[in-house]
């Protein structure tokens, strides 16, 4: 330390920051990186799918590269009608093997579909919803609003269920969809 309280740094040269400091920035970098990529980036979504021990996680070109379809729903939180496109859940729910069609009966009928949200919020649909033999609507995953990507704090993906009076089960950066036994 130099009198004045502060550290005697060498400089390399004009421009140049103190060694230390360079030094503390990249201890920092090194830190901080795998703990960033833990929590995955933010533009790089991926949905984990399970049913009955099997798993299966899509990456966010999976989901771009599956046939999406568009709906327009009313957002009642923001008073407003918009344009979104995604995957129907039921596709989700039949690439994993989820009982849908003549299999969707007896015990299949008390399976429920619980979507997990990056925030740790959670919603449940009964698996029946997603069936076209008891519903007549297209629950979604979405990726796009009005043609363009999720805006911050609602995406990357989420989801959309057009008939819902209340948009609570709406869950917003949706990470996770299991499917289990409602006495679970």
């Amino acid at each position: 330390m130099n009198p004045e309280g502060g550290w005697n740094c060498h400089l390399a040269g004009a421009g140049h920051r103190p060694r230390r400091v360079m030094n503390v920035r990249i201890l920092l970098a090194l830190c901080i990186a795998p703990i960033a990529s833990a929590y995955g980036a933010p533009d790089a979504p991926t949905l984990h799918l399970s049913y009955l021990g099997k798993t299966s996680v899509l990456s966010a070109d999976k989901i771009a590269a599956m046939p999406h379809v568009e709906v327009t729903a009313m957002n009642a939180h923001e008073k407003q009608s918009h344009r979104y496109s995604g995957v129907p859940v039921r596709d989700l729910l039949a690439s994993i093997g989820a009982p849908l069609g003549e299999k969707l009966r007896g015990g299949a009928l008390g399976l429920v579909v619980v979507f997990r949200a990056h925030d740790g919020y959670a919603v449940t649909y009964a698996l029946a919803e997603f069936d076209d033999a008891f519903s007549d609507r297209t629950i979604l995953l979405v990726d796009r609003q009005d043609g363009k990507p999720l805006p911050e704090g609602e995406g990357p993906l989420r989801i959309v269920a057009p008939g819902d009076k209340r948009p609570a089960r709406w869950a917003r950066m949706v990470t996770a969809l299991e499917v289990v036994p409602a006495a679970q």
